[in-house]
């Protein structure tokens, strides 16, 4: 036994070293970060952190029973009382929420995970339930429809898939916490309001609570992150996130007919997507020493605001402008071919 006791030492180091070396690359190569920690007052640091704190504070205190709610609804009021066809108009935006909610539930995770602020990370870890929820929930009600699902909008695909596959996490919480949750935020809220189902209209409160707090993470902590960057990396971010929101937009153009096929009008959803998201921008302002604005917005006091929504969601009974008409088989045309 003594005689192997070299040999046996041999290998330990030698699976130390190996392991040692395997541990100075990749992304955790300088774990654990010191950064975590406070090197200021107590006091200055509490303060600063405090409001991402409540946002996980906030989640356990309204967390809520998805498959509970669900079946309590559907008991309630005896199903969906929906004709086919407006079944197969409610799909659309549905379905597009649905899958919405699956990549914030990715996106979250990451965060979650790659965020070094320990508040930040704390906030996205809540939000990590809360988009598990409201997938299941969503897809639970869209089985409940009994209408094919419909295929993704070839915008929202793309846009979505471009803000997975991005690995800047800068760029995914303009993206996601910003422009896709404002506009989800916005979406829930128009359908809530209408109350076109009763089912839906009592799961949808829910779901737009916890998407305000998840709005809240990137108000309250895009700017310090912002701060850090050089103008020329700020340029980049806003090319993406910039590209990202055009696509978005152009889906809920897409979509006017569906919701018109619903009851509903579509140009009310775009002046209030427009709403949120120019108070979002206006939180975060422009990119330092320049005009320059992360993400599209379009502020609707703006005197030409209503003409301008005419080129893409002409107002009923008004005459078809040869600009608009134009515009909108671009975006129908580029669509089509996208999804080919």
């Amino acid at each position: 036994m003594a005689e192997r006791t070299p040999l046996v030492l041999a290998r330990v180091v030698g699976r130390a070293i190996n392991n040692a070396f395997r541990a100075r690359v990749g992304r955790f190569r300088d774990w654990p970060n010191d950064a975590v920690l406070l090197d200021e007052p107590l006091a200055l640091a509490e303060e600063k952190t405090n409001r991402l704190r409540r946002i996980y504070a906030n989640s356990m205190r309204d967390a809520w029973d998805g498959p509970t709610l669900f079946r309590e609804a559907v008991a309630r009021h005896g199903g969906i009382q929906l004709s086919r066809e407006k079944r197969l108009a409610l799909a659309h935006p549905i379905s597009m929420l649905m899958w919405g909610e699956l990549a914030a539930w990715i996106v979250a995770a990451e965060l979650a995970e790659r965020l070094e602020d320990p508040d930040a990370r704390l906030a996205a870890s809540a939000q990590v339930f809360d988009e598990a929820r409201h997938f299941y929930t969503l897809r639970d009600y869209m089985a409940l429809l009994h209408v094919p699902v419909p295929k993704l909008d070839a915008y929202f695909a793309i846009g979505v898939r471009r803000l997975l596959a991005t690995k800047d996490l800068t760029v995914k919480l303009f993206a996601m916490q910003l422009l896709a949750e404002g506009t989800a935020i916005t979406i829930f809220r128009f359908l809530a309001d209408a109350k076109i189902e009763p089912v839906l209209g009592d799961l949808l409160p829910y779901i737009e609570k916890d998407e305000a707090r998840h709005v809240g993470l990137g108000v309250l902590y895009l700017p310090d992150r912002l701060k850090e960057l050089s103008v020329r990396e700020l340029k980049r971010i806003r090319g993406t996130t910039y590209g990202i929101g055009d696509l978005f937009g152009a889906t809920q153009i897409r979509y006017a007919p569906y919701y018109a096929e619903l009851g509903l009008n579509p140009r009310d959803l775009i002046r209030n997507a427009d709403k949120m998201l120019w108070e979002l921008d206006q939180k975060i302002g422009p990119i330092p020493g320049t005009d320059l604005r992360f993400f599209p917005r379009n502020p609707t006091t703006s005197p030409t605001y209503e003409a301008e929504l005419d080129l893409v969601v002409p107002r009923p009974g008004h005459g078809q402008n040869p600009l608009g008409k134009a515009l909108r088989r671009v975006i129908a045309f580029g669509g089509r071919a996208l999804a080919a």
